[in-house]
Formats: C-alpha cells, structure tokens, sequence
C-alpha cells in the first residue's frame, strides 16, 4: 500500500469519526433522533457441516478503527428479534441473504447462527464464508446510550456505547484481502456472481446502478487485476 493511499484511508476515517460524533452530539442535545452506527468486526466463525448453520461472533468489546467500544451487557435485542435479518453490506433495498436463527450475548460477545437463504448468490456468500475468503461482518444499531472516551491532550478520541438496540447484522466484504478473493476465483466462482461482493471503490464513490454498488466496467477491471494476481501467487 502506497503513502499516498495510505494517507487517504486515514483522511477518509478522520472524516467519518467527525460525522458520527456529530450526530451523536445532536442526539445528545435533543435536536436529533439517536443515530444508526454500523461496526465492522472481524470473526471466526464455527465450521460445523455444511448442512448446519455458521454462528458468527457480531461484535465484541474490543475497540475498533473508529475508537468505539460497544458493551455487550448493553444490547436490546427484541426488535431484531421480530426481524432478524441478515443482509449484505447494510443494504435495506436488496433482498436479505439470510436470518439469524439465534442471537444472544456471551459474556463480552454478541453471538448470533445465521441461516443463508436458498438463492444463488446468499449460497455463494456462505461458501466464502465456509472456506474463509470472507471474515468480516458488521452490525447495525442505534445508539441510545454512550459516553465520549477523551484524552487530556488530544481531546475526543471515541465512543462507548452503554446501550443500543440491534437493527441487522450485514456480511461485508471488509477488511478487503486481495489474495483471498483471488483464491475465490481460482476455487471456481463464477465472475458475474463475484461482482456483487464488490461493494464500493477505492475513492468510495457510488457507482453503477446501486445492485452491485459498482460500475460493470470497474468490476471487469478489478476482476483483470485479481486474475492477475491469482497467476502471480500461483
């Protein structure tokens, strides 16, 4: 990775932590509705056979790239309950890839089975999962109790969240891996089914129109680069 992309990933995450403490403030102050935070956790999954469902951990308390901290005794859980969908990439307009048969909390984890839903591209999510091309999910919910985490020099360095309702619970393709990916298509995925995974490009502009979130002329191209990549590692 480049200084250059190395600077803009950090100008891009300063960006967002100012946005969502923004929006926590207001909240705060009673000039807005509690605000919905997403939290990428990378998790290992249990394996059982491939007819039982993955159980995946959603979120735990370690701090994240943002400087959050989410308590697991602070979860409400009965709305998600009612609808327990698990969605791909946040993405409320496109049909879920699955449910999540059960959710709880164990000890400092939010735990939760997923079953992936019988359509071509949900089965394909769950095999990257299985073979662990994919790690990352993240969980969506609305803050309703928190307290800025400050440092006596720097100021605001994060949030803890003490309460906050679960609304779903996405599979994400983050933290990106190039070699992984490229083994997705060595192991025989087919290209248009892949293009979804990609959800977003390098300077974070929407592209494309909105399904896969990308243009068909970028997808082609990073689908190049990764073929190009899965020769060189062989």
């Amino acid at each position: 990775m480049t200084t250059q992309t190395t600077a803009a990933a950090t100008d891009r995450e300063q960006w967002e932590r100012e946005r969502l403490f923004e929006s926590l403030e207001a909240y705060r102050r009673g000039i807005a509705d509690a605000p919905t935070v997403h939290k990428y956790f990378v998790s290992t999954a249990s394996l059982p056979n491939e007819d039982r469902p993955l159980t995946f951990v959603a979120s735990d308390e370690t701090e994240d790239r943002l400087g959050a901290v989410v308590r697991a005794d602070g979860w409400e859980l009965d709305t998600y309950r009612h609808n327990p969908v698990f969605l791909w990439a946040h993405d409320v307009s496109r049909t879920p890839i699955g449910r999540s048969s059960w959710v709880g909390v164990e000890g400092t984890r939010l735990l939760a089975t997923v079953e992936f839903a019988p359509t071509a591209f949900a089965r394909e999510v769950e095999l990257l999962y299985r073979q662990r091309f994919l790690r990352a999910v993240s969980v969506g919910f609305r803050a309703k109790a928190f307290s800025f985490r400050r440092d006596p020099v720097r100021g605001v360095e994060g949030v803890e969240y003490s309460k906050q309702e679960l609304l779903e619970i996405s599979a994400v393709p983050v933290p990106a891996n190039p070699r992984a990916l490229a083994r997705a298509l060595a192991s025989g995925l087919e290209v248009p089914r892949l293009r979804p995974l990609f959800t977003f490009d390098a300077t974070g502009d929407a592209k494309g129109d909105g399904a896969a979130g990308i243009a068909a002329g970028d997808a082609d191209r990073i689908v190049g680069a990764l073929r190009a990549l899965r020769t060189a590692i062989g």
